[in-house]
């Protein structure tokens, strides 16, 4: 059976992971970043390398959490705002 490159990315179209779950998991990234800090196993300019890295997927994370949180854009009628369509 094919696919035809219907396959969703199985994290980013999870319908669980959706508001408070993004947050969450947001707040755990950002914990992972003040750990980075602090792992001595890595050099320094690695540990800052990976708190950027788990303080920017913290900081997608929240922003897809206030976009799946936001109402839906609703375009107005052309009839009832009297515009004409082309």
């Amino acid at each position: 059976m094919r696919s035809d490159n219907n396959q969703l990315d199985i994290f980013k179209h999870d319908p669980r992971l959706q508001g408070p779950a993004l947050r969450k998991l947001a707040e755990a990234y950002r914990a992972a970043a003040e750990t980075a800090l602090r792992d001595v196993q890595f050099t320094a300019r690695e540990r800052q390398s990976r708190h950027d890295y788990y303080l920017a997927e913290a900081k997608r994370l929240e922003a897809e959490a206030r976009r799946s949180t936001r109402a839906p854009r609703r375009r107005r009628a052309a009839a009832q705002t009297g515009a004409t369509t082309r």
